[in-house]
């Protein structure tokens, strides 16, 4: 079980590493960024190594991994778990799907420090949000869309989700990311609400 736990560690520890090994520094901040994943890191590692994994029973920001199917790398989401949630609660929770804009700058490290200190746009009463990464800026599409669902399916594991209460929300490139997961896999959602996304990919580029 607590193997099971150690990409929520690893996917902290990979961002600081990407940012370093791939020269994705981009601004002097980013270096406050990488102390904190670090940090946060160090912190998840000391509650496994005592068998006490606090951010599994957390509410609030919660920043998780999965190892992808793709090709066995380590994945990002934030996850906002509602206050007072409980496990073993007669009724499942619902859950709302938010997918993010386009920025070409965001990196996982940027991802992962955005999802620990911010909830987002919209955060419904006594819900779940969750905020894939879905690689980069790539509107959900091929291997993002595949992250939408795998960092969905995690969730689904391991909290108690209402399948009957799944809603896919985005704007602008996220919108976009909303059109196509919901016109993909429409029997999934019980409702979608695309804000300002294109859902004609070659229109939009005017290609």
């Amino acid at each position: 079980a607590l193997l099971a736990l150690v990409p929520d560690v690893q996917v902290l520890l990979k961002a600081a590493d990407w940012a370093l090994r791939h020269d994705e520094i981009f601004d002097v901040a980013d270096l406050g960024k990488m102390r904190s994943v670090i940090d946060a890191a160090v912190a998840r590692l000391k509650q496994l190594r005592d068998g006490k994994p606090a951010w599994t029973t957390q509410s609030g920001l919660v920043v998780r991994g999965y190892v992808s199917r793709i090709d066995g790398s380590v994945q990002p989401y934030g996850l906002v778990v509602p206050a007072g949630y409980n496990a073993d609660a007669p009724t499942p929770y619902r859950l709302d799907v938010w997918l993010h804009g386009r920025y070409e700058n965001t990196t996982e490290l940027r991802f992962i420090t955005d999802r620990m200190r911010s909830p987002g746009q919209f955060v419904p009463r006594g819900a779940f949000v969750l905020h894939p990464f879905g690689r980069f800026s790539n509107a959900f599409k091929l291997a993002g869309e595949v992250d939408v669902l795998e960092a969905l399916a995690h969730v689904q594991k391991n909290y108690r989700i209402d399948e009957d209460r799944l809603v896919m929300r985005g704007f602008s490139m996220g919108g976009a990311g909303c059109w196509q997961m919901a016109a993909h896999y429409p029997g999934k959602w019980v409702a979608a609400a695309p804000g300002a996304g294109f859902s004609e990919t070659p229109r939009f580029l005017d290609v």
